[in-house]
């Protein structure tokens, strides 16, 4: 349940369903397998374990939500393969070239036709909602999985007013700024840096560095503009902050997990609570401080 990477949004409303409100909405698309021609299929599951039917977990204001999306496993190489041999079969049955539009053809055929004994694949990926602060948070490792979990929101309860951070100002500049003239109080670098050339998209990776770094000057006053920078926020967690504004490698300290290791283990649904209820915490803070740093619109 952890989150190791946020997609920011901003509520430009109050969100007014409560949990069981909601539950409801989401229940319309509860997760069912894919079927046999289907590539993927995905729907809401329980939060806090598969075997549970309740599809929410609402704690301090914020209400936890899971998307399971089920894939179909069709190797590459083996639909590369089939194709080969049925192009080389038609090309010697018939004595004429197969051209890309006809391998395209071929290709969708053999697809299908290997759907339905395809094995599969599941990940769940999580989101919450901060009803207080105005936030909407989803754990996607990728922009295209954060616009899936997106749309399947917007399906299930309809448009309800949630917008990407939107900064004022250049992020990649005062990243910049923070990497030459310092960060801000309770930030510290990783030594974990990306730098891009504006001009012809080249990019230069740092891991682990120094914190004086002559080349990575040298690249600044080339022009070069930081694109990721990791990051270490009030010793409660690591990460790596983006141009963008996505927070990506995640990492909690290990003295902020154990603010909860007094909590009753046997109860399962104690220590969820308990260890959401610390996360999201954790959180509002952090992102806050993101909104008020990089100038983020707050208004409507």
């Amino acid at each position: 349940m952890w989150f190791k990477n946020l997609h920011l949004y901003r509520l430009t409303s109050q969100f007014e369903l409560s949990p069981e409100e909601l539950a409801d909405k989401l229940d319309e698309k509860r997760f069912q397998s894919c079927g046999k021609m289907a590539e993927e299929s995905v729907g809401w599951v329980s939060p806090i374990h598969r075997s549970k039917d309740y599809l929410v977990h609402a704690a301090a204001g914020c209400i936890l939500i899971c998307m399971r999306r089920e894939q179909k496993v069709i190797p590459p190489s083996a639909v590369k393969e089939a194709l080969e041999e049925k192009v080389a079969i038609i090309e010697e049955d018939t004595g004429r070239k197969v051209f890309s539009k006809e391998k395209q053809s071929l290709k969708e055929e053999i697809v299908a036709q290997m759907l339905p004994r395809a094995l599969t694949r599941s990940t769940h990926i999580y989101a919450y909602i901060d009803t207080k602060n105005g936030y909407l948070v989803l754990n996607a490792g990728s922009d295209k999985v954060a616009d899936l979990i997106y749309e399947l929101m917007v399906e299930s309860i309809g448009s309800f007013g949630a917008v990407k951070l939107i900064p004022e100002d250049s992020p990649g500049m005062i990243l910049n700024q923070w990497l030459t003239d310092g960060l801000p109080e309770g930030w510290e670098l990783t030594g974990d840096y990306e730098l891009k050339d504006p001009k012809d998209e080249r990019v230069a990776k740092f891991k682990d560095n120094e914190s004086e770094n002559i080349v990575i000057n040298d690249l600044m006053e080339d022009g070069y503009q930081v694109n990721k920078l990791g990051v270490r926020y009030k010793g409660l967690m690591r990460a790596v902050l983006q141009q963008d504004l996505v927070i990506k490698q995640l990492k909690f300290t290990d003295e902020l997990l154990a603010e909860n290791e007094d909590v009753d283990g046997e109860d399962e649904l104690v220590k969820f609570d308990a260890d959401f209820a610390l996360m999201t915490r954790t959180l509002k803070d952090f992102i806050g401080e993101v909104i008020s740093l990089f100038s983020v619109q707050t208004a409507a």
